[in-house]
């Protein structure tokens, strides 16, 4: 059976989070589509988003709890002046946890911040996300919103999928998810010789090769794509 990833992204379309250079629900939303879409690109598993009409926190954990979770993932960006990512989690024993997702926001280029249980990583009994879910949570805070310096280096599109990403690769290891074998496009390329119709089920390169080295030309191949292995 398919590993299930609650992914949370903080706040709600009522509530925009913390706002200084950057408003935290607008990244919020676009990491968490990101890490959505990289998993299911590139594992075996199950994934639901909280909807943003959604802002009971009581009601997002019930919501996770009821759907059978194996990882519940909160996506945030912080305020207060400070600088960096931590992973907030409930207990010493969800520790290494948060050192799995520390490890690939790290990769990713972002630094940690170097207090708590580890770096980069800090016990939170007070979330009601990571206090009221039965499977292991987690709640990321990825940068400062309010530090200029901090969050200029998270706030495009091209950043926001990096971190998604390192989030998403994070959740693949801490679960064991088994990997996608990633299907192929086959092309097919017909064309007409002097014995008539010929088709082979080659790359479009190599076929296209061959017709030159013999001296037939481009506008005498015509290529169709189906999905195959």
């Amino acid at each position: 059976m398919a590993k299930k990833i609650y992914i949370n992204p903080g706040h709600s379309d009522k509530d925009p989070g913390a706002v200084g250079y950057e408003t935290e629900r607008k990244l919020n939303v676009a990491v968490s589509k990101h890490m959505n879409d990289f998993l299911l690109e590139n594992f075996v598993c199950e994934t639901k988003i909280t909807p943003g009409t959604m802002d009971s926190l009581t009601a997002i954990c019930n919501e996770a709890n009821s759907w059978g979770a194996d990882l519940f993932v909160s996506i945030h960006f912080n305020a207060g002046g400070g600088d960096g990512y931590e992973a907030l989690v409930y207990s010493q024993k969800r520790v290494p946890l948060g050192e799995i997702f520390a490890k690939y926001v790290k990769a990713a280029g972002q630094n940690l911040r170097l207090y708590g249980a580890a770096p980069g990583v800090k016990i939170r009994t007070d979330l009601s996300v990571l206090a009221n879910t039965v499977m292991p949570a987690i709640a990321n805070e990825g940068a400062f919103v309010d530090n200029q310096k901090d969050i200029q280096d998270w706030n495009d599109d091209v950043e926001l999928k990096k971190l998604g990403i390192a989030y998403a690769q994070a959740a693949a290891e801490f679960l064991g998810l088994e990997k996608k074998v990633q299907q192929k496009s086959v092309y097919y390329v017909r064309y007409s010789t002097t014995l008539g119709p010929f088709a082979d089920k080659k790359t479009a390169d190599e076929l296209l090769a061959v017709l030159k080295a013999n001296g037939y030309r481009d506008a005498a191949v015509s290529v169709s794509k189906e999905a195959g292995a």
